[in-house]
């Protein structure tokens, strides 16, 4: 089946009860997951538990209709932080549709999605699927972009630096005003 197919590659899934969700909001949301490589699918509670099952990974029992978010199931052109812009689209909709959408779990690939080939998951390792509660995708939502991230390092090895040339341009400054202070004394 589809699902089974998009869960095999996935690199999050989640899990989201709706009630009253409109066809436009429904529509704008599918929109917007694109645009994160991400996809929007309602899909039978049974057959989603099955797909999961094989996947080595017992779905928790989920009260109401509920639609499945697939991050990371595109080819592997997708960069590497498709699912956590995924996990903040799913954060934002849900944030700004508190009546109708509520994020229940889902599932994470702690060893990133398989490649189309099958292939193993990142670093070689083995692709292991956890079950995540809707906290951790609050979590996973509130990850910096790959830029910030790597701006706070960059900050972070900049600090001892500048305290390095403080220290050095200390010792000028301590030389200049004793200069001056001897020039001022004659």
């Amino acid at each position: 089946s589809k699902l089974s197919s998009l869960v095999k590659k996935a690199d999050l899934v989640v899990f989201l009860k709706f009630k009253k969700l409109t066809v436009a909001k429904a529509s704008e949301f599918r929109r917007k997951l694109r645009g994160t490589g991400a996809s929007y699918m309602v899909a039978k509670k049974r057959l989603a538990r099955i797909v999961l099952k094989e996947e080595g990974v017992d779905m928790p029992k989920l009260e109401g209709e509920v639609a499945f978010i697939v991050s990371g199931a595109r080819a592997s052109t997708e960069s590497d932080d498709s699912a956590v812009a995924a996990a903040k689209e799913v954060q934002q909709f849900a944030k700004m549709n508190k009546e109708s959408v509520l994020v229940l779990g889902g599932v994470f690939s702690a060893g990133g999605g398989s490649p189309p080939d099958g292939r193993a998951g990142a670093f070689g390792g083995q692709r292991q699927l956890k079950l995540i509660d809707a906290g951790m995708v609050t979590r996973l939502a509130s990850i910096p972009s790959r830029e910030v991230l790597i701006a706070q390092v960059l900050g972070v090895l900049q600090g001892p630096m500048r305290g390095f040339m403080g220290v050095l341009n200390g010792n000028q400054r301590k030389l200049v005003v004793a200069l001056r202070e001897i020039a001022a004394r004659k």
